[in-house]
């Protein structure tokens, strides 16, 4: 089958979340034997990234960036969008798409997120299937940052024109697909006519570590400060969580990639890694303390994958098959969150088991050839719909 592939960023390097889901989407794709095409901004720091490895599949790059928050804003009240979907829906992408579809005439058009679909009205045009994954709820989480952060009524505004494009992108789609059966269900109540599958993200079961850093134990903290989550946990866990680990662990060292700034005791800032693999050094312990959020923590599936116990918010947890005690520590408060790392340093027996659970859980949920096969049943649903 040849497949179109719209995203709103390259998938390599697959240094964040949500290029390491489509990373291994297309991987699991290819070794299928699909042919694919990737149509993606190319951006200010992925241009020219893609030209000197041996990708699973045909990138074109666009020479495009999202709009910053004014051109969103205008584009937005001219076409009745959302900020969101307005900083992504860019004339060189539409025109990089409708050149695809003439040209290499996919089959199927896969748009990876909401933000991606406002850039496929060729395919929609020409008849082409659209499958859109969305890898969260985007409504959900801007009600989300309306209970937490101001200006709370732009959030709210802002979520309801998000759950306006979810509802006519998902009417307008062959089918739709989320990581978790919570997002399907969330989903369904937008549009309750449509057709949505869950269908959990790919991930290999083994990758290998980073090299050890300092700190007894060390603590590690993988996130982009770029998505307002990861922000927000971060915050968290510096100011509330971790004078409490520092007191239980004199010997810990927290080591932050990406992220945000300022100075703490015992916490090491490092660069957005190139190599994911950098955010997950051997030996350490993966903290998430996520407090809002949709879709399935992809850092959770890497640090399992790369031999690291986690500690999780319940949010950050959710959508997993995991429990806690298990695969993970789940912890609540600050106070829960220091108990949990202490725990798994303490106990060498405890922190085994935790990575063992992971590695058994990505293997029967996250199989790369068994959930590239469940995305294909979608496909060739939405390829057999009149």
């Amino acid at each position: 089958m040849r497949i179109l592939i719209v995203a709103t960023k390259s998938p390599h390097p697959a240094r964040d979340g949500g290029r390491l889901a489509l990373w291994h989407t297309l991987c699991g794709l290819a070794d299928a034997g699909h042919e694919l095409a990737v149509v993606a901004p190319a951006g200010e720091r992925d241009h020219n990234r893609n030209t000197a490895r041996d990708l699973p599949y045909r990138m074109h790059e666009v020479a495009t960036r999202p709009r910053g928050a004014p051109g969103a804003l205008m584009h937005a009240i001219a076409h009745g969008r959302s900020l969101g979907v307005a900083r992504h829906a860019l004339a060189g992408m539409r025109a990089a798409v409708a050149a695809e579809v003439a040209r290499w005439q996919p089959q199927l058009v896969h748009a990876e997120q909401l933000h991606a679909f406002a850039n496929c009205a060729a395919a929609l045009a020409h008849a082409v299937p659209v499958v859109l994954r969305m890898q969260n709820v985007e409504s959900a989480l801007r009600e989300q940052q309306a209970m937490r952060h101001a200006p709370r009524l732009a959030w709210r505004l802002e979520a309801a024109r998000l759950r306006a494009d979810e509802r006519a992108a998902i009417a307008r789609a062959a089918r739709t697909v989320t990581l978790t059966e919570d997002d399907a269900t969330a989903l369904r109540a937008v549009q309750p006519a449509a057709t949505i599958a869950p269908v959990a993200p790919a991930f290999p079961a083994h990758l290998p570590a980073a090299a050890a850093v300092e700190g007894d134990p060390a603590i590690a903290l993988a996130g982009s400060g770029g998505w307002w989550p990861n922000a927000d946990g971060e915050r968290w866990l510096l100011h509330e969580a971790w004078p409490l680990v520092a007191k239980r662990l004199p010997h810990a060292v927290l080591h932050c990639f990406g992220g945000g700034a300022g100075a703490h005791e015992r916490v090491r800032r490092h660069p957005a890694p190139a190599d994911s693999c950098t955010a997950f050094p051997h030996g350490a312990i993966a903290a998430v303390p996520l407090r809002a959020g949709s879709g399935i923590r992809m850092r959770i599936l890497e640090a399992w994958a790369r031999g690291l116990p986690v500690v999780a918010t319940p949010v950050a947890a959710r959508g997993l098959a995991a429990v806690h005690g298990r695969e993970l520590l789940v912890a609540e408060s600050a106070e829960e969150f220091a108990e949990a790392l202490a725990r798994i340093h303490a106990d060498r027996a405890l922190r085994d088991a935790l990575v063992a659970a992971g590695t058994a859980c990505l293997r029967r949920h996250h199989d790369i050839a068994q959930q590239t096969r469940a995305l294909l049943e979608v496909y060739a649903a939405a390829c057999a719909t009149p």
